[in-house]
C-alpha cells in the first residue's frame, strides 16, 4: 500500500488552502474544467498547489462519482482529466479510507487481528 502524505499547514497556508479549494468547487459548479479552475487560482507557492489540485480533484470525484453517481468517463469528459488519472485518484482515495479504518479499529480495539481473510 502506498504511503499517505499530509501536509502540516501553516495558519497563513491553510487560509489559502481553504479559500483555493472553495474557489475550485466554486468553478467547477459553473462548468469550468478542473484545468480552468484551477488556473482561477493565481500565483501560489508551487508544493502548497499540488496538494491543493490533488485534493480537489478528490472532492470533485467524491461529490460528482460518490454523491451525485456520475460515470467515471463522463466526469472525465465534464472535467477534461484522464479517465486514468481519474482512477487513480479514486484508487488513492479507497487506500486513504482502508488506512484510515484500519487506524481507527486500532485505536478503539487495540492492535489484534481483523477482517475475514
Amino acid at each position: 500500500m502506498a504511503e499517505v502524505k499530509y501536509k502540516e499547514y501553516s495558519e497563513e497556508e491553510d487560509r489559502i488552502y481553504c479559500d483555493a479549494i472553495a474557489k475550485v468547487r466554486e468553478c467547477l459548479a459553473c462548468g469550468a474544467t478542473m484545468e480552468e479552475a484551477c488556473e482561477a487560482l493565481g500565483p501560489i507557492e508551487e508544493q502548497l498547489r499540488g496538494f491543493i489540485e490533488d485534493d480537489a480533484l478528490k472532492i470533485a470525484i467524491a461529490e460528482m462519482y460518490f454523491s451525485q453517481g456520475l460515470a467515471l468517463d463522463i466526469l472525465s469528459d465534464r472535467l477534461r482529466v484522464p479517465l486514468d488519472k481519474l482512477q487513480k485518484a479514486l484508487g488513492e482515495m479507497l487506500e486513504d479510507v482502508g488506512q484510515s479504518s484500519s487506524e481507527y479499529y486500532r485505536m478503539t480495539h487495540g492492535e489484534g487481528s481483523f477482517g475475514n481473510a
